[in-house]
Formats: C-alpha cells, structure tokens, sequence
C-alpha cells in the first residue's frame, strides 16, 4: 500500500471513529461497529492504531484542535456584549460534539491508561478550559472576587449539559442560540433574586 493510500485510510478511520465516540461515547463504541461502518476488519483497524484507547485519544486531540481553533476565532472578534461572545464560543462546542463534551471526556477515564488520562485532562484543560478562561479574564467582565477565569470556565464547561440533546433541553422550543443564552443567564447569575 502506498504512503497516500493508507494515509486515507487512517482518515477514513478517524471520521468514522468520531462520529461513533462522539455520539455514543468511548464505552458504548466498540472497534467492531467502526469496521463495519467502514467495511473493513478489526486486524486492519489496529494496523493503524494499536487499539481502541489509542484511537479514541487521538480524536479527542484532534476535535479538540478543532474546537480550540474555532474559539480562538471567536476571541479574536470584537463583539458589543461579552455575553455574545461568550454564546459564539459555546456555540462552537455545541456544534462540534452532539454530547456533554465534559462527560464524553471525563466519563471515558475509568477504561483508559493512567498516561492517556493524564493526556486528556491536557486536551481538556488547553482546548476547551482554557479558551473559555480566556473569555473570562476580560476586563468587560467582572468576576466575583473569589473566583478566578480557571475556576469559572471549568464551571461553564461543566454545566453545559443541558445543552446536548433534547431530553435535558431546558425548554425543547428554543432555538439553541436562545437556549444558550438562557443557560448562560443561569450561570452567570444564579436562579435566585440578590
């Protein structure tokens, strides 16, 4: 197989495997429903990756690439509210993962390698967490002074699950811009009159 050949192939691989773990997470992915998709078999997938770990490490790193690209993006405009901006960037995680990207992460950790937790912990804090952390330490924005910009992304990110799919939806009418902005609302300023 030439050097072109098999570089498609890995990419087929990968398309495939993200749409898979992305939607149904790590531990109800098996590599066996990936080579059907693909119409490959399973000694054919490992050829490329060693196993199911080392390819669900690798397309976390690379949507996360993805994700932390777009946001920076979104940081790099100038918008009137902070709020927009803050709404764009969720926006581009909603986008990119049709599930609690926190969870997908996190929750895949008890199958994994001590070395690939401490890998996506990174991916997690760099591509997600520390964009947001970003947004946070704007001076337009003023957070309460026992809070820091890390303390308040891993907040955000971690309370975006109603976002994702339409069971937790907090009203299943809206459309997910409004649906963003009223979990903002929520975050930024609590449910209850000060």
């Amino acid at each position: 197989m030439g050097t072109k050949t098999s570089e498609a192939t890995r990419e087929r691989i990968l398309l495939a495997a993200t749409e898979l773990f992305l939607a149904n997470g790590y531990d109800q992915t098996t590599t066996r429903q990936i080579t059907k998709v693909l119409n490959m078999t399973q000694p054919a997938l490992y050829h490329y990756f060693g196993d199911k770990e080392a390819l669900f490490v690798e397309v976390i790193r690379r949507v996360g690439t993805q994700v932390a690209t777009n946001m920076q993006l979104v940081l790099d405009q100038t918008y009137d509210q902070p709020k927009d901006q803050l709404v764009a960037m969720t926006m581009v995680i909603v986008t990119r993962h049709p599930r609690d990207v926190f969870t997908l992460i996190h929750g895949s950790f008890n199958a994994l390698s001590s070395q690939n937790q401490q890998e996506l912990g990174m991916i997690f804090g760099r591509d997600y967490v520390a964009p947001i952390a970003q947004f946070f330490n704007q001076e337009a924005l003023k957070l309460r002074r026992n809070i820091d910009s890390k303390i308040a992304s891993s907040f955000y990110i971690t309370s975006l699950a109603p976002l994702f799919g339409g069971f937790h939806s907090l009203d299943g009418t809206l459309e997910m811009t409004e649906r963003i902005q009223q979990l903002l609302d929520l975050i930024l300023y609590g449910v209850a009159e000060r």
